[in-house]
Order: C-alpha cells, then structure tokens, then sequence
C-alpha cells in the first residue's frame, strides 16, 4: 500500500462527494449571478473598511459604524438564497474536509481532536 496512491484516493473521493459537487454548483451559481458578485464585493470593501477603522484608532463611534454595516451587509448575504446556498455548502465542505483531517489525525496520534461537544464548551476554538 503507497501512501501516495491513498491520498490520491482520497482526494478523487472528496471531489465526488455530495458536499464538493454541492460546493461546486452553489459556487458556479454564485459567479454567475450579478446580485451575488455586488454583494460579496461590497462585504469585502465593508472588511477592509472596518480593518482600517481599527488600525487606525478612529474611535469607538466609527469603528460601531462600522461594525454594523458589515453586519448589515452580512445579513443581506444571508438572507439571498443564492450567496446562503454558497455559504453553507462552503461550510458543509469544510466540515467534512476538517472530519477527515480529523481522522487522520487520530489514526496517526491516538488522540482525537474537536468533538461537538467540547466545541460547544470551550468558547474559543478548541486545541483538542
């Protein structure tokens, strides 16, 4: 058994799965859709926005403004179906890539990482 062969293996799974061929279309849609362009282009300008409020000191006030734009902004993301198709077959491929890593993590240490559980808990990320 080639290590090399299992994770070209693996790789060729991933890219058939169901979450992958989900990612892939809702991303194509998303292209494709001039409301969903606009809206993501106007989230990333908000971020750099808000970067910029907070480097610069510019006060509470304006970094609130901010703050709150964004969060609009995101909000509209959400709320049209297309850029929330987008977001949530991104976060079930993730998902699914960080359950294998995950895996293959324990196989090789013996320890396991995240679970749901301790995620719920641990309010800031978990270190395993």
């Amino acid at each position: 058994m080639d290590i090399t062969e299992k994770a070209r293996e693996l790789g060729l799974m991933m890219a058939e799965s169901k979450e992958m061929k989900a990612y892939n279309s809702a991303e194509a849609a998303m292209k494709a859709d001039e409301k969903s362009n606009k809206l993501m282009k106007e989230y990333k300008q908000l971020q750099i926005e808000m970067v910029k409020a907070t480097r610069e000191n510019a006060g509470a006030e304006a970094i609130d403004k901010a703050k709150i734009k964004l969060l609009e902004k995101q909000q509209e993301i959400n709320d049209y179906e297309i850029t929330n198709n987008y977001l949530v077959s991104k976060a079930n491929l993730e998902a699914l890539m960080k359950k294998v890593n995950d895996i293959i993590v324990y196989s090789i240490t013996g320890e396991s990482g995240c679970t749901d559980d301790k995620c719920k808990t641990c309010g800031g990320g978990c270190k395993g």
